[in-house]
Parts: structure tokens; C-alpha cells; sequence
């Protein structure tokens, strides 16, 4: 019977189905882990934010009629100027990161719809549905076969 055929087609696309998933969902794991190293190195930036604001503040309050001061007041000036920009070049890339989680999130299927389309399609299961096809030759068949019988 013409049933292998759609066992076939409907096996391939379940198998489609679940590698887009799997391919989906590492995308996410690997998208996720960025995020979270990015969060971190924001959280160490802050921090060393602070403590350079500290040390900016002690500068200029111990070395305000100091000549060296100056100095080195323009060097902590120009790290806390880079620190600055590096932070927001990571918040622009979080922001980044979080805009394309939520156009993935958006765009594929979640896992509770893929597998309820899996539960309607093995409710109905396809493969057991005869194209009209199918019918018109089987009845060709029979009546082929009754009147090759009734000929004999």
C-alpha cells in the first residue's frame, strides 16, 4: 500500500521539528551565557568605578597644593573616562543581547507548542488517512478482480 510514503514525510518533519529546537534552544543557552558574563564584567566595572572615585577624591583632598597631584589626578581622570565608556559599550551590547532573546522568543515555537502540535498530529495521525487516490485504485482493483472471477 502508498502508506510508506507519508510515514516518511511526516517522520522527516517531526525530525526537522526537533533539530530547529535543539538548535533553538543552544542558540538561547549560548545567548543566556553571554548575558551573563556581560552582567558580571558590568557589576566588576561598577566596582572599580567606585573605588577609582574613592582614590579621585583622596587625591584631591591629600594633594591639593601638590604638583604631582595634578598628575595623577589626569591619569585616574582618563582611566575612569575609559572605564566609562567600556560600560557603556557593555550595557549597549546587554541591551543588544536582550533585544534579540526577545525577537528569537518572538519568532520559533516554544517547547509547550511544539509539543502540543505533536499531541494533535499523533491524535489524528495522518498516516492512517487514504487519498482519494488511494481509494479510486482500490476500488479498480476489486472490480477488476470480480470480473476477471466472473469471466473464468
Amino acid at each position: 500500500m502508498p502508506h510508506g510514503k507519508p510515514t516518511s514525510k511526516a517522520g522527516v518533519i517531526l525530525s526537522k521539528l526537533q533539530h530547529d529546537v535543539r538548535a533553538l534552544n543552544s542558540s538561547i543557552m549560548i545567548i543566556s551565557q553571554k548575558m551573563k558574563y556581560l552582567v558580571r564584567n558590568e557589576k566588576v566595572l561598577g566596582r572599580n568605578l567606585l573605588v577609582l572615585n574613592k582614590r579621585i577624591k583622596g587625591f584631591e583632598g591629600g594633594n591639593a597644593s601638590g604638583v604631582g597631584g595634578e598628575a595623577a589626578t589626569g591619569e585616574v581622570a582618563a582611566k575612569l573616562e575609559e572605564l566609562s565608556s567600556q560600560l557603556s559599550r557593555n550595557s549597549a551590547a546587554i541591551e543588544d543581547l536582550r533585544s534579540s532573546v526577545a525577537e528569537i522568543q518572538s519568532i520559533y515555537a516554544k517547547s509547550e507548542d511544539v509539543k502540543e502540535m505533536k499531541f494533535v498530529i499523533d491524535s489524528i495521525n495522518p498516516l492512517e488517512f487514504v487519498t482519494y487516490k488511494d481509494v479510486e485504485e482500490l476500488v479498480d482493483q476489486k472490480i477488476r478482480g470480480k470480473t476477471s472471477k466472473a469471466k473464468s
